[in-house]
């Protein structure tokens, strides 16, 4: 009767462990996306500044430019 006792603490030992190493995997990938998609809103709105940038250079280089940024900086955070 003993054996089977420790036979089933081990097997319950066993099955935590193994739960919590599902737990710590989940949550690095977790933590993994999060981080992509930070990066993407980031890539997001600096490609947005650098169209806005562009366009503004189109009409009216020097001031344009700033302003182009500024709006594209803008509606890159708002989008």
């Amino acid at each position: 009767m003993s054996y089977s006792l420790l036979s089933l603490a081990g097997d319950t030992k066993r099955s935590a462990m193994q739960g919590l190493r599902d737990a710590a995997q989940r949550e690095t990938q977790r933590e993994s996306k999060n981080e992509a998609l930070k990066q993407a809103a980031k890539q997001k709105t600096m490609s947005a500044v650098g169209s806005g940038a562009a366009i503004g250079t189109m009409v009216a280089p020097g001031l344009g430019t700033a302003v182009g940024a500024a709006a594209g900086y803008a509606i890159g955070e708002l989008f």
